[in-house]
């Protein structure tokens, strides 16, 4: 095999190991390790807007008493580069108060309805749960606060 060959199959290789490293490192920027729950779905349209789907993301934080975050986003459908963007987003639950699983979504012509189950944060035996109305718009309704 001449040094022009050796040359070669050494310089695919090392571009091959830039692209998994690029890659690895891609995901990681991609998905934030604390996001434990996104859902999406339903359809919404909004006049000069667009149209698109609801999305709500639930986020863990803390470490000796963990909690949620959890985020309600309408992200607009994808244009013509192929790229969608949030055009509205709206903190359902502050973190810190509640450790919430998945949400399950039930979505219909008008929007969407949002309900959460889970815990008190510091009272670990509590359970909660929580319902929201999501409309076009970035309209949101608290049917049933976490709290109540």
């Amino acid at each position: 095999m001449s040094i022009a060959s050796r040359g070669r199959i050494l310089g695919k290789l090392f571009g091959c190991l830039v692209l998994f490293a690029a890659h690895e490192s891609l995901a990681e920027v991609l998905v934030d390790p604390d996001v434990m729950a996104v859902v999406e779905g339903g359809y919404w349209r909004e006049d000069g807007v667009g149209e698109g789907s609801y999305r709500i993301i639930v986020v863990r934080q803390g470490f000796e008493h963990v909690s949620s975050r959890v985020v309600a986003e309408w992200k607009l459908a994808a244009n013509e580069k192929g790229r969608a963007r949030i055009i509205h987003s709206v903190e359902l639950v502050k973190g810190g108060f509640y450790s919430v699983g998945a949400p399950e979504i039930e979505f219909s012509k008008g929007g969407a309805r949002v309900e959460l189950g889970g815990t008190a944060t510091f009272a670990p035996g509590t359970t909660v749960v929580c319902h929201f109305a999501l409309a076009p718009g970035g309209k949101v309704t608290v049917l049933k606060a976490c709290g109540d």
